[in-house]
């Protein structure tokens, strides 16, 4: 008799801890390296993938860990699964969440799979959700899929380490929609100021988060405060937020009901041709 592979069900959302992340954690995940030559920075595309690598992995593991205890029994293919990513990939991942001291790797017998700690798991003051089931695929051998649209560039990481931010910043009191400002992305993320807009776009079109523009201050024109609604997490915009306004290629031109009203009175009075 074969046996029949039975599906656990995939809960709504997983743990995040924050402190790591409100202490500038995500910055040291960068793409630059200082050069001797130049004694200026540079583009450091090993150094982008290895970050790009580690940031998946440990989503994956956080959706992974056992809420209680903080800990997780995988293995090394289980956790190329659930990534899309190499073994060689994943053995560097793992490395640099252990010198991050975001994770804590125990000792165990080599069938066992691998003993893994989320460090401040238990310890951390707050902690964030992610939404485990909007990131999974739903099939039976279970990938998070969501996190293999981020490939090896710029842009994903960037993209990657906004949507952490914006994981992180959710405000209860503000029925968990983050505001922040591109300036305060950039600080808490690393990421360059004028590439926030592009990751947030990405971060829109793989319907990830959605937002709502802030209003310009009058002190500077460059201190938009936007609002972010993270998708799979069972929060809805209120009434009062009648539009929501995406920064997309694909929506930017798309006229508004003005726009098609106006269209159709211009057309029912212009005369007509003969």
């Amino acid at each position: 008799m074969s046996q029949i592979e039975v599906r656990r069900p995939v809960s709504e959302w997983a743990k995040l801890p924050v402190d790591w992340i409100r202490e500038g954690g995500l910055v040291n995940f960068a793409d630059e390296s200082y050069s001797l030559n130049s004694m200026w920075l540079k583009e450091d595309k090993s150094a982008r993938n290895v970050c790009i690598s580690s940031l998946k992995l440990y989503l994956a593991l956080c959706c992974r860990t056992d809420f209680t205890t903080g800990n997780a029994t995988v293995t090394y293919e289980e956790l190329i699964r659930l990534t899309g990513l190499s073994r060689p990939t994943v053995a560097k991942a793992l490395t640099r969440l252990e010198t991050e001291w975001l994770i804590q790797r125990k000792a165990q017998a080599l069938r066992k799979g691998s003993n893994i700690m989320i460090c401040g798991w238990l310890e951390s003051k707050s902690w964030a959700k992610i939404p485990k089931r909007w990131l999974y695929d739903g099939s039976l051998g279970a990938k998070v899929l969501m996190l293999s649209e981020f490939n090896f560039t710029r842009a994903s990481l960037s993209a990657l380490k906004v949507y952490i931010a914006l994981l992180a910043y959710r405000d209860s009191n503000r029925g968990g929609i983050a505001m922040l400002s591109y300036d305060r992305l950039a600080l808490i993320t690393g990421v360059k100021r004028h590439h926030i807009a592009d990751a947030i776009t990405r971060l829109y079109d793989l319907r990830m988060i959605s937002f709502r523009q802030g209003d310009f201050s009058e002190a500077s024109d460059f201190s938009r405060t936007n609002r972010y609604l993270v998708r799979g997490l069972g929060v809805r915009w209120t009434k009062a937020d009648e539009f929501e306004m995406p920064q997309s290629s694909a929506h930017k031109n798309r006229p508004g009901a003005a726009d098609i009203a106006a269209a159709n009175r211009f057309v029912s009075t212009s005369p007509k041709v003969t």
